[in-house]
This record gives structure tokens, C-alpha cells and sequence, in this order.
């Protein structure tokens, strides 16, 4: 690794935060997360991710918690859920899931630039196409959500936040 590189890590160290690594409890389901476990010098360790790794993370948890659920933290989280719940159309119900989103990334001083926030239930595919992935995701009732944003270390990301609940 090269000077530049290293200092760019350090860089993305210190502008996009560091934190504990959590991964699924039950991966394809998003309900909860666990910390995970490193092997250190000393034996375990608990395992940390830095950088746009960080940001990637912070950003899929603040998605599956409920905005104003958190007793330390009463802005963290999504407003979206609550759109959900709604009796209302459901396309308008798409719109405020998108703009709790907007909201959510524009919420965090990490993210420079909102590119694009794409919400895909599997009905909306190429047309002609409709293949085993699109008719799962229709019949699982569920939005995937992918943004792409840039931070203010200048990197382009491309997240897949997670799913939630169709409408």
C-alpha cells in the first residue's frame, strides 16, 4: 500500500467514523443485529469497520429503526416506517418511504451528495423481463432499497440499505 492510499484510509478514518461491526441475526430478514468477534494477539476482539464501510453500516441500522425509538438519540432512525402503517395509496405511500429516506441521508453530515434512492419491489423491471429474482421479490412483498450518494471524502457510494415491508 502507498503512501496515498494510506493516507486516503486515514482520511476516510477520520471524516467518515469508525464504529463496532454488527452483522444480521438473520441474514435476509433485518430485524436485529449482533456485534461481531475478531481473533486479536490476545485472543477475541471485538471487530470494528471504518470508512465508507462505517457509513454503510450506520445508514442500513438508522433504515430498520424507527425514527424517535431511540432513548439516547431521538432523531436517529427512519420516519418512513411510519408511512407504512398508513391507509393511503399506495404509491403515495412509496413517495414518503422515498422522501423518510432522502431525509435520512440528508440527516447525516457524513453524505455530501444524494445521487439517486431506488426502490424496487420487483414490479417495475425491464420490460419483457420476468425472470425467478423479479417474481420472488414481487411475491415476498418487500422493497429493496439501494442509494447512491457521495461523501464528503469525495467517494461514490453504492448501498443496498435493505428491505422493507412492501406496499
Amino acid at each position: 500500500m502507498d503512501r496515498t492510499e494510506r493516507e486516503r484510509q486515514a482520511a476516510q478514518r477520520r471524516y467518515l467514523g469508525w464504529g463496532l461491526a454488527f452483522e444480521p441475526t438473520m441474514p435476509g430478514v433485518d430485524l436485529a443485529r449482533d456485534i461481531v468477534f475478531d481473533d486479536g494477539p490476545d485472543g477475541r476482539v471485538l471487530a470494528l469497520v471504518a470508512g465508507t464501510q462505517n457509513v454503510a453500516q450506520s445508514l442500513s441500522v438508522a433504515l430498520t429503526t424507527l425514527r424517535g425509538s431511540n432513548v439516547f438519540d431521538a432523531t436517529f432512525g427512519f420516519d418512513g416506517l411510519n408511512a407504512l402503517a398508513e391507509q393511503i395509496e399506495p404509491s403515495l405511500i412509496r413517495e414518503q418511504v422515498r422522501i423518510g429516506i432522502i431525509t435520512l441521508l440528508d440527516r447525516d453530515p457524513r453524505v455530501r451528495k444524494i445521487v439517486d434512492v431506488n426502490l424496487d419491489d420487483g414490479r417495475l423491471g425491464a420490460t419483457g423481463t420476468d425472470d425467478a429474482a423479479h417474481a420472488a421479490l414481487r411475491a415476498s412483498r418487500t422493497l429493496q432499497v439501494q442509494v447512491q450518494f457521495e461523501t464528503i471524502t469525495d467517494d461514490r457510494l453504492s448501498v443496498h440499505l435493505g428491505e422493507l415491508p412492501s406496499v
